[in-house]
């Protein structure tokens, strides 16, 4: 009899143990990179806010009572810097640099393989996302295969088991819609390198306002390497150019290029435009094109930052020539050309 007690006692003990630990989720880790006044980590959902504090080094440690399984963000300084996807039952520990998420953010303990997952997702979708362009030149047999190879290293990774079977699931979903929207994007971009070809006429712009005063057209620069930046003071992707555009203009500064921004605000943020500019020292040749669209229109221009790279005789070199901040890419372009 006092046997089959204790038995009992152990097992109500282990039941009461797995209650307990269903009940909620468990985080804590290190968080490092923080501003002066970043003092909490707020953790949100759609049905679910907790405040977690933050010492003077960036650790935390804390429970939350959650509703449900779900993507959660992670708040610090007013922004949101990563969304883990939290399970009750989760005892989370979260190391990582803010100023550099993508790179540092690390998981460990219950629920890290799927908060790995996703983070190695975002990096491999980014990865591809900014080879597309390359991949766009490809005929289709040599495109077939990059897509391939992206979709069997995804399929592969959703094959661990211990991944969360709800994201899991979620994810092969994603993963089959991103091929396709992948497969169809292709055969459009393809199209327009074709038509965009290297050594084709470079559609042309004609007196654009030029920051320094008058207006400038593309034949103006008959005779030099035109790189072009076709971006908009309120684009964030193109404003975090401007730091490797400015270098990369000092760097060729004598040499036979002349690199030339084209701003695609509307008119009512005429004098933003030239703010900016002043404010954030940028170099090079600066063109507001207003209400003439032409340019971006024949180039077919539907996202920005775009840059475009045409020879001294205005012939195209690359009609979607790679961001300055791909530094080694862009100085393999220009080597290439001459420069």
């Amino acid at each position: 009899m006092k046997r089959t007690l204790i038995v009992l006692l152990i097992a109500f003990s282990l039941l009461s143990c797995k209650e307990e630990l269903l009940d909620h989720v468990k985080l804590s880790g290190n968080l490092t990179g923080l501003e002066k006044n970043d003092t909490v980590m707020k953790v949100n959902s759609r049905t679910y806010s907790k405040v977690l504090k933050l010492d003077a080094t960036g650790n935390f440690n804390d429970t939350l009572h959650i509703d449900e399984a779900g993507f959660y963000t992670v708040v610090v300084g007013n922004k949101v810097r990563f969304a883990p996807f939290l399970s009750t039952g989760d005892n989370l520990v979260i190391n990582g640099d803010l100023k550099d998420v993508e790179n540092t953010l690390n998981f460990k303990g219950r629920g890290e393989v799927t908060n790995a997952y996703l983070m190695t997702r975002r990096k491999e979708v980014k990865q591809f996302t900014e080879d597309f362009t390359t991949f766009a030149a490809l005929d289709s047999a040599e495109f077939g295969v990059k897509l391939n190879e992206f979709n069997d290293k995804m399929s592969a990774l959703l094959d661990n088991k211990k991944l969360d079977t709800s994201v899991a699931n979620k994810e092969r979903m994603g993963l089959e819609g991103f091929i396709k929207t992948i497969k169809n994007k292709y055969n459009q971009q393809h199209a327009l390198h074709a038509e965009f070809a290297k050594g084709k006429a470079s559609p042309k712009f004609t007196n654009l306002e030029n920051f320094e005063g008058g207006t400038s057209s593309l034949d103006d620069y008959n005779g030099k390497y035109v790189f072009i930046d076709v971006w908009a003071t309120w684009c964030r992707p193109c404003l975090a150019e401007i730091p490797a555009l400015k270098k990369l203009d000092e760097e060729y500064k004598g040499k036979n290029i002349a690199f030339v921004s084209i701003s695609t605000d509307k008119i009512e943020k005429h004098d933003v435009w030239k703010n900016m500019i002043t404010e954030k020292e940028m170099s090079g040749i600066h063109l507001f094109a207003g209400q003439d669209t032409s340019f971006m229109q024949n180039y077919q221009i539907s996202t920005i930052p775009r840059f475009i790279f045409i020879d001294p005789e205005g012939k195209i070199i690359n009609a979607n020539a790679p961001k300055p901040s791909k530094i080694d890419d862009i100085k393999k372009m220009f080597a290439e050309a001459g420069l």
